[in-house]
């Protein structure tokens, strides 16, 4: 118990040393599908791409109307400034080419009065996701500290560190989930144990009735025996007033071996009833250990699951502190 508890201290202390975090973003030249260009790049920790891909593709559509109108007009007079832009799109919708994420003619009031492509790439690290985000004005040039003002670089800073906190946010929502779905599942362990438990109690309950049951059925053969011998006590005294060789004889003696046989059927009976009654107490037995051990599974999976459950407070608290 003393390791568990040592276990759970470690974890308690990683989890509140990484519970600040503060998410930061940097510029500067990276490759990608039209060549070097600029890249607003942000770090995730512990992400997996496959978490970062679906919260880019929401942040990056999360539009009004108003603006999805204005983007469809400011598409339709885009259409033959490229080869490119011949081919029919959905301009609210995130591509996928090569590796590289990419949407169309978006417009975001607080960074540009003009239409964007954004192109995105991540890159997998063991420590989490690196996100890097190329902006152009639609079908023109790249956005970079040479062609706009500190004002606009920083605007577009915020909006990918406010994407970076929104897609960290996701990963530790995503631990958080996993972390109630595993005290739920150790809370399904213990229903199991506690059940298995009520099981055995039942079980009890039942042998010991079945157990009165055959003492009773014992107490009403012994009172047969009483009978019989009554009876064969009787008969044995009348013996010797008859003839032997006498039908009355003959027949008497054929009864007083019926009533032997009754009566060693009786012995049999009660035989048989201890040693059903005798069964029963080692089921008893048997069943009062396993509720002993079950017991015992029962205190170590409720130590389980307060380790568990003191896992998701720290885990709300680091999501808290992502900023």
């Amino acid at each position: 118990m003393k390791q568990i508890f040592l276990f759970l201290a470690a974890i308690l202390m990683a989890l509140n040393a990484s519970s600040q975090y503060k998410v930061e973003v940097e510029t500067g030249e990276k490759p990608m599908s039209k060549g070097t260009q600029m890249a607003f790049t942000v770090m995730i920790p512990e992400a997996k791409t496959e978490e970062v891909e679906p919260v880019w593709k929401k942040y990056v559509n999360n539009r009004s109307v108003g603006e999805r109108i204005s983007n469809l007009a400011t598409q339709v007079g885009n259409i033959f400034k490229s080869e490119e832009n011949k081919t029919s799109r959905d301009r609210l919708k995130v591509e996928t080419k090569g590796g590289e994420m990419y949407v169309r003619s978006i417009e975001v009031n607080n960074i540009s009065k003009y239409s964007m492509d954004v192109y995105a790439r991540i890159t997998q690290l063991p420590e989490g996701c690196q996100f890097s985000a190329f902006f152009q004005y639609t079908d023109s040039i790249f956005i970079n500290e040479s062609n706009v003002d500190d004002e606009r670089i920083l605007s577009l800073k915020s909006y990918i560190r406010d994407f970076g906190v929104e897609a960290y946010q996701s990963v530790v929502d995503n631990q958080i989930k996993e972390a109630e779905k595993e005290v739920s599942k150790q809370e399904g362990v213990l229903k199991d144990i506690e059940s298995k438990m009520v099981k055995q109690e039942k079980s009890i309950t039942r042998y010991e009735s079945d157990i009165q049951k055959f003492n009773a059925g014992i107490f009403e053969v012994e009172n047969d025996i009483v009978r019989v011998n009554e009876i064969i006590t009787l008969k044995k005294t009348s013996f010797p007033a008859m003839l032997k060789g006498t039908p009355e004889f003959d027949e008497a003696k054929k009864e007083l071996k019926l009533l032997e046989k009754e009566k060693s059927a009786c012995f049999r009976e009660i035989k048989s009833l201890k040693g059903k009654i005798k069964s029963k107490e080692m089921d008893i037995k048997s069943a009062k250990n396993t509720i002993e051990k079950n017991e015992l599974d029962r205190k170590k999976q409720q130590l389980v699951i307060q380790e568990k459950k003191q896992l998701v407070g720290p885990l709300v608290k680091k999501k808290e502190g992502i900023q």
